[in-house]
């Protein structure tokens, strides 16, 4: 982007991207580098060697970038890119194929899908209906060439990450053995055995990750050698074999765990053993610029004009703040309120000004507790675990949405009612978790007290 940064800066960027793997002595490598030409694969089902087709869904994740949708991937067989088509499936088979994505983004992915054009998520309570149409990758050339029946397998590699554009090659079982254990077999089971030692060894040492995605992605890339061969098996497949792992709630989203186990939010990757409780009087609150732009035009949009009103609303009493750091928050504001000011315009803001007061109320409630369970200073592991991945979880998702209000309004376009469900949903939730975290905080706040 033509601009200096420092090398600490750089090293930030480079831990915090989804993109990129850490590797020793300071290297490190991309997604696209980690899963170009690397195997993978799927078992075709029954409603799909009926239709000659195959629908991606979940099934290329982690191999292809995380922010393409799956219907607008390219497949390729004999240097010639498959054609898609639209076909119907169950609900119950949809939601099967599009898990890994998360259970609470399923839906979402399934009525985004160009064959489902003019469904709409919110208008049916977020409910989808019991036949569903999706895209998918047309197998007529591959069904005329061989004798593809159920079961039978497709071998993956990715050709281009960046374009989504991915090889295809039929694996086809025996059918004289088609009752027997073949040397395939034997080496596909010893495959199964192999991710459920490592997705266990991720659990204890790296914890839950960000998504069922990543978590996928660390363990294919650290067993690339193993997982990625022609005698690979498929996490779906894997998730219906084992006994010991499964998708498990955590907060409001799914992970994989140990089968059974509640997933929690401290552990071996992120528990330090030497923090200690003790107030931190001093911990000073502040919110993002673009965040406190939102603010600024949310106050133009509620035809407020008290700049010292709008300052309390953005830092309640609750947060702590220097005296002179309050004034010269006071400049910038007064700065950056004059310059938003000159190109705003009421009338056209009225569509997402009722979402982004909404947001900016929740974001401020949200910001007071998790500022609040900072300044006290207790270990983590003394508060309710679901609950604080709860309370951490909205706050991700809160500031994803105040970053697209700010960056990128018009993806928002047609969508307000659906993201104003979607905040109330968040307020129901975070009201649900709120006492339990309170209670905890005072607790902490006790055993700070010394008896002298």
């Amino acid at each position: 982007m033509d601009c200096k940064i420092t090398k600490k800066e750089a090293e930030d960027l480079l831990a915090a991207s989804p993109y990129i793997f850490e590797l020793e002595e300071g290297r490190y490598q991309t997604r696209a580098g980690a899963f170009t030409n690397k195997l993978f694969s799927v078992v075709l089902s029954e409603e799909e060697c009926a239709n000659k087709c195959f629908l991606p869904g979940h099934r290329c994740v982690p191999f292809v970038d995380q922010e393409v949708m799956s219907y607008s991937l390219l497949f390729i067989w004999n240097n010639s890119v498959l054609p898609t088509k639209i076909v119907e499936y169950s609900k119950e088979f949809a939601l099967d194929h599009f898990s890994l994505y998360g259970e609470e983004y399923e839906s979402q992915y399934i009525a985004n899908d160009p064959g489902m054009d003019g469904f709409e998520l919110a208008d049916n309570d977020f409910e989808l209906p019991m036949k569903v149409k999706l895209t998918s990758v047309d197998l007529e050339p591959l069904f005329e060439r061989y004798k593809i029946e159920p079961g039978d397998r497709l071998l993956f590699t990715v050709e281009n990450w960046d374009e989504g554009i991915i090889n295809v090659s039929p694996c086809l079982r025996e059918k004289s053995k088609i009752l027997e254990l073949t040397d395939d077999d034997i080496k596909r089971n010893q495959w199964y055995k192999v991710i459920e030692k490592a997705l266990k060894e991720l659990f204890k040492t790296r914890g839950p990750r960000s998504s069922i995605e990543e978590q996928l992605a660390d363990v294919f890339f650290e067993y690339s050698d193993e997982l990625c061969t022609r005698f690979c098996g498929s996490v779906e497949e894997f998730l219906k074999k084992t006994k010991a792992v499964s998708m498990e709630l955590f907060g409001v989203e799914t992970r994989l765990w140990n089968a059974g186990e509640t997933v929690p939010a401290m552990g071996e990757w992120n528990y330090d053993n030497e923090e200690e409780y003790g107030f931190k009087h001093n911990l000073v609150y502040s919110v993002p610029d673009f965040v406190l732009d939102e603010f600024i035009k949310d106050h133009a949009f509620q035809k407020k004009n008290n700049l010292e009103e709008l300052l309390n609303e953005v830092f309640p009493a609750c947060f702590f703040m220097p005296p002179e750091h309050r004034q010269d928050l006071l400049l910038h504001i007064i700065n950056r309120n004059d310059i938003i000011l000159s190109n705003y315009n009421w009338f056209a803001d009225h569509q997402l000004g009722d979402i982004r007061h909404k947001a900016l109320l929740l974001y401020t409630k949200i910001n007071g507790l998790i500022y609040e369970i900072d300044r006290i200073g207790g270990k983590f592991n003394s508060y309710p675990q679901q609950e604080l991945v709860i309370l951490i979880q909205l706050y991700m998702h809160l500031s994803k949405l105040m970053e697209t209000i700010a960056f990128d309004p018009n993806s928002l376009t047609g969508e307000t009612e659906t993201i104003s469900v979607s905040l109330d949903g968040m307020e129901f939730n975070f009201e649900d978790i709120e006492g339990a975290l309170r209670n905890a905080v005072a607790v902490c706040k006790k055993n700070d007290f010394t008896v002298i």
